[in-house]
């Protein structure tokens, strides 16, 4: 019965999704083993760096450079799997030859590199590629999309054969939720008719915030009903506060904050249509997530959203505000268009699932033992 470690990524700042990959992958996993093989998640050391809102930039890189890496030396498993690149030096204290790495995106490196246009600090770059190379030291490295594989083999030395694509999947809570779109919207005092623009963001810059914004005062010119952006996720930054009222269109975003993801299911629910123009992704989650919920979605045409949403949603490119604004406007005021995205999401979601993405990596770590 082989046992296989997880190893996560415990500071506070790291990103949600990688907390949820690491949920989501482990209860899948668990539940497909019916006490055949044993999945542990690593308890990695606590203190002020792994807490929300705590531990300045000393603290945090001596938690992820020295503390965390302390932890794993000597563990014992028959697979050791890193759920997160930024975290791939950890394989210099494991068994490199039974040693898995998931890579996500190499966001910093792209920037680095200029392939996409995002400021990224020259300490970040040297430190972020330091970590991806230790990943050529895995057996293999699982890719969460044939974008990011792509990504990887232009980037790094890491062989195609050792690149393995699993797709990850969405969780059974988004769904639609017949009641949730007129409860919400009366509770945050939003007309039942009014159009309602759904972001979630992270607040990472990629994710390409001024884009909507100006998308935002776009439909509200264009419109006779007053729309909203509701932003689940991450406050606005300072600047993206100002460019706001600049457009004039301050008072028509709708901050929510972090929600659970039962919440979370709820907004796609009572929103008209996702908006996603990041200018890069790995993957790419609130579009499956609105397209499980039965929640039209206009995203970026960047490989790795294209590759999840296909033709279910409305692609744009990420720097074109003018189609931005256009593709939402269809969305909010074609009715045959929404109920067409919607039925075709709803289909194209239920190929993601978390059963699939656990029997994928456990073939990952079949394949590790062989």
């Amino acid at each position: 019965m082989p046992d296989v470690l997880l190893l996560d990524s415990p500071i506070a700042g790291d990103g949600p999704s990688m907390g949820r990959y690491a949920r989501e992958l482990h209860a899948a996993l668990r539940a497909q083993a019916a006490g055949r093989s044993t999945f542990r998640l690593h308890q990695a050391p606590t203190g002020r760096a792994a807490r929300p809102g705590t531990g300045g930039r000393l603290a945090r890189a001596w938690f992820r450079y020295v503390s965390y890496p302390r932890s794993v030396r000597g563990a014992t498993a028959d697979v050791f799997h890193i759920l997160d690149q930024a975290y791939a030096h950890l394989i210099r204290s494991l068994p490199a030859d039974r040693t898995v790495v998931t890579c996500h995106d190499l966001v910093p490196l792209l920037a680095a590199e200029g392939a996409i246009r995002l400021p990224v600090p020259a300490t970040v770059a040297r430190s972020f590629r330091w970590r991806v190379a230790q990943m050529a030291r895995a057996r293999a490295v699982i890719a969460v999309s044939e974008a990011t594989r792509a990504t990887i083999e232009r980037y790094t030395s890491i062989p195609r054969d050792r690149i393995i694509v699993v797709l990850q999947g969405v969780s059974p809570v988004f769904r639609p939720i017949a009641d949730a779109r007129l409860r919400l919207r009366r509770a945050a005092a939003l007309g039942d008719a009014d159009p309602v623009v759904l972001q979630v963001s992270s607040g990472a810059r990629y994710k390409n915030t001024p884009a909507i914004l100006h998308a935002l005062a776009a439909i509200r010119k264009a419109l006779d009903r007053p729309a909203t952006l509701v932003r689940v996720g991450a406050r606005l930054h300072p600047d993206e506060r100002d460019l706001a009222a600049r457009l004039g269109v301050g008072d028509a975003v709708r901050e929510v904050g972090t929600v659970d993801d039962r919440t979370l299911a709820e907004w796609y629910n009572a929103a008209d249509v996702l908006a996603f123009p990041s200018i890069w992704e790995g993957f790419g989650w609130p579009p499956l997530e609105a397209m499980a919920c039965g929640t039209p979605v206009v995203a970026s045409a960047i490989p790795p959203v294209s590759e999840v949403v296909g033709d279910a949603g409305l692609l744009v490119a990420p720097d074109d505000h003018d189609a931005l604004a256009r593709a939402l406007l269809r969305a909010l005021t074609e009715p045959l268009l929404a109920t067409s995205q919607r039925e075709r999401g709803l289909a194209r979601a239920t190929r993601f699932t978390w059963a699939r993405t656990a029997a994928a990596t456990a073939a990952v770590y079949d394949s590790v033992l062989r």
